[in-house]
C-alpha cells in the first residue's frame, strides 16, 4: 500500500481506479480543504486552499465549476474556475520555477507551514476548510477590525484616506428600487465605513444592466447624456449624484486594485504635488481605468466621462466628478486627457456632436494618449489649434500592468508649455516622460517601439517552441537569456508565462498587427526597407 500511495497520489483522492479518472484528476478532484495552485487573469499561478465561500461573496455567473480560494502569503480570496486550478503537491516543482519574488516566497513558506502542521496532526482539520478571515457570522459583511479581510481581485483603494471604493455584492440590493436604496443609505451608519483608512472588501456584484434606470433600453450613443439622480443621503457620496450597486463594473477596476496591492514595498512613488489645473479624462477602459485612478490617487482634481456612463460611478466614489458630455467636460476643466481604443474613437470624440471642438477655446487644452496613425493625430492637432486651444500628443509605452501600477513611459510632442503643465500628471501615470518636439513625433516613436516589441515577441516565441521540439529544457533557455545581453522584463515576464502554460492577454493581437502595419506604412513614406517587420506582420495577419 505504501508503494501504491507513492506512485499514484491522484488516485488517493478518488475511489475510482479508472485510468481516465486518474488522467482527469486535476480537473475534477477538488474539494474543500485542498491545497492548490490557483490562476487568476494577468497573474501567475499562486499557492492557495479551497475554502468555504462567504455568504456575501457571490459566486460569478457561468456554467463552469468554480471554487472559492484563500491565497497564502497575500491572504486574498477569489472565485477561481476549476480549469485554472491544479493540485499543489503534484505541480509544486514546475510552478515554483515559473515565478519568483519576495511575496511569492512568502506564500510558499506559508503553505508549507500549513502542510507541516497538518502532517503533525496527521489529518486535515475542519478549520482548514475555512479561511482564517471567514466571518464568524455569515451575515456579517465586514470582519472584525483586528482581522482585515483581503480580496485578491477586488481590494478597494486606500490612498491615505482619500480613495475608498464601496463594492456592494448582495444581488437583492442590486434589484431594489432607487428610493429603497436611498432610504437604506440614509439610515445605515455602515456607509461611513467606505472612507475608513483600513480597506474593506465586498463581494462581486451583478453585471451592469443593459437597461436604463427607467426601464427603457439603453441605446449606446457616442455622446449620450447620463440621467441625473438626486440624492438625499448625507454620507460620503458626491452631492447631486447617487451611486448604485447595479452600475458597478468590476473588470478593469478589480485589476487596478490587485496590481496596486501587489506593488513591491520599495516601489512606492514619492509624494506628488498635483497641479492646480482641473483635469478631464475620457476613456475608462482597461488602460484608462488605471490611469484615471492614479491621477485621482495623486490628488488631482479629475472629472471623468465615458460613453458607458455607468463606468464612471466608481471614479465618482473615489473623488472624481462626472461630466454629462464631452463638450461639458471641456467646459468644466482646464486640460482634457483622452485614452481611447483607436483613431476612429478619437475622431468621434473630437469632431462628433457635443465633442471636444464644440467647447474648445483659448484657455483650454487637449492631450491624446491613444496610439493612432500620424494622419489622425496631425488632423486633430490642427483642429484644436485652429480653435486657439493647446494640443499635445502623448502616446504611452507600456501595457495594462504598467497602466495599473503607474509605471508607463510618456512620449510627448506638441505644445511645450502644455507638456510642462502636465508634469505632475505624468509623474502619477508613469516613471518617465520625454518631450520629442513637433506633433507626429510621438506617434512615430510609439510605432517604432511597438514594431520592435512585436518582432522580439515573435522571435522569442519561435525560439521557445524550437527548444521544446529539440528536446531542450525551456526553463534552462529562459535562465540563459536572462543572464545574457537579451535580458529584459519582456523576456522574463513572457518567458514565465510560457513555462507556466498560461497566457493572459495584455495587448490584443489585432492592435499589435495594426501597429506593425502602420510602421510599414511609415517606412514606405521614408523609403526604409523593413523585411523582418514585414515577415512578422504576415504572421500577425494569419492569426487575426
Amino acid at each position: 500500500m505504501a508503494e501504491n500511495k507513492q506512485s499514484t497520489p491522484t488516485k488517493m483522492k478518488n475511489s475510482d481506479e479508472n485510468p481516465a479518472s486518474e488522467a482527469n484528476a486535476d480537473q475534477g478532484a477538488f474539494k474543500l480543504g485542498d491545497l492548490v495552485w490557483a490562476k487568476l487573469s494577468s497573474f501567475a499561478p499562486w499557492p492557495g486552499r479551497i475554502v468555504k465561500p462567504w455568504k456575501h461573496v457571490k459566486k460569478p455567473q457561468g456554467k463552469k465549476s468554480q471554487f472559492f480560494v484563500y491565497f497564502y502569503g497575500t491572504e486574498d480570496h477569489a472565485w477561481v474556475k476549476e480549469d485554472n486550478l491544479k493540485h499543489y503537491a503534484e505541480h509544486k516543482e514546475a510552478m515554483s520555477k515559473a515565478h519568483k519574488g519576495v511575496k511569492f516566497n512568502k506564500a510558499i513558506t506559508a503553505i508549507e507551514e500549513a502542510i507541516t502542521e497538518e502532517k503533525e496532526k496527521n489529518k486535515v482539520s475542519k478549520a482548514a476548510t475555512v479561511s482564517p478571515y471567514h466571518p464568524e457570522d455569515d451575515d456579517e459583511i465586514f470582519p472584525p477590525k483586528s482581522k482585515p479581510m483581503k480580496d485578491y481581485s477586488r481590494e478597494p483603494l486606500s490612498g491615505g484616506g482619500k480613495l475608498k471604493l464601496r463594492l456592494q455584492s448582495d444581488e437583492k440590493d442590486n434589484k431594489r428600487k432607487h428610493k429603497e436604496v436611498e432610504k437604506e443609505e440614509d439610515s445605515d451608519p455602515e456607509n461611513e465605513r467606505e472612507f475608513r483608512s483600513t480597506p474593506r472588501k465586498r463581494g462581486r456584484g451583478g453585471r451592469p444592466p443593459k437597461t436604463s434606470t427607467d426601464g427603457t433600453s439603453a441605446a449606446p450613443r457616442p455622446f449620450a447624456t447620463p440621467k441625473k439622480r438626486a440624492t438625499t443621503g448625507t454620507g460620503t457620496h458626491t452631492p447631486g449624484r447617487k451611486s448604485k450597486a447595479e452600475s458597478l463594473s468590476y473588470l478593469a477596476l478589480s485589476l487596478y486594485n490587485s496590481y496596486q496591492k501587489h506593488l513591491p514595498d520599495n516601489e512606492e512613488k514619492p509624494e506628488i504635488k498635483a497641479t492646480e489645473k482641473k483635469i478631464g479624462f475620457i476613456g475608462l477602459g482597461i488602460m484608462g481605468t488605471g490611469m484615471a485612478m492614479n491621477l485621482i490617487k495623486a490628488g488631482h482634481k479629475v472629472t471623468v466621462w465615458n460613453r458607458t456612463a455607468s463606468k464612471c460611478e466608481d471614479f465618482v466614489k473615489a473623488g472624481a466628478s462626472q461630466a454629462e458630455s464631452v463638450s461639458d467636460l471641456v467646459k468644466q476643466t482646464d486640460i482634457v486627457i483622452s485614452m481611447l481604443s483607436d483613431s476612429e474613437a478619437l475622431r468621434a470624440v473630437v469632431f462628433g456632436e457635443n465633442g471636444i471642438l464644440d467647447a474648445m477655446q483659448a484657455d483650454k487644452a487637449f492631450v491624446d494618449m491613444t496610439t493612432v496613425d500620424i494622419g489622425t493625430i496631425t488632423g486633430v492637432s490642427e483642429a484644436i489649434t485652429g480653435k486657439d486651444g493647446r494640443f499635445l500628443e502623448a502616446p504611452l509605452v507600456g501595457s495594462v500592468q504598467q497602466a495599473m501600477e503607474g509605471s508607463l513611459v510618456v512620449l510627448g510632442a506638441g505644445d511645450k508649455t502644455l507638456y510642462d503643465d502636465l508634469q505632475s500628471c505624468f509623474e502619477a501615470l508613469g516613471k518617465k516622460s520625454f518631450y520629442l518636439g513637433d506633433v507626429g513625433n510621438g506617434a512615430r516613436m510609439k510605432l517604432i517601439n511597438n514594431m520592435i516589441t512585436g518582432s522580439m515577441m515573435c522571435c522569442f516565441g519561435e525560439g521557445m517552441s524550437l527548444a521544446e521540439k529539440a528536446g531542450l529544457n525551456q526553463s534552462n533557455l529562459l535562465d540563459i537569456l536572462n543572464l545574457s545581453m537579451l535580458s529584459s522584463p519582456l523576456i522574463a515576464g513572457k518567458g514565465r508565462a510560457i513555462l507556466a502554460g498560461v497566457f493572459p492577454p495584455a495587448f490584443p493581437l489585432k492592435f499589435q498587427q495594426k501597429d506593425m502595419r502602420q510602421a510599414l506604412s511609415l517606412a514606405e513614406q521614408v523609403d526604409q526597407p523593413l523585411p523582418i517587420t514585414a515577415a512578422v506582420n504576415e504572421v500577425g495577419i494569419s492569426k487575426t
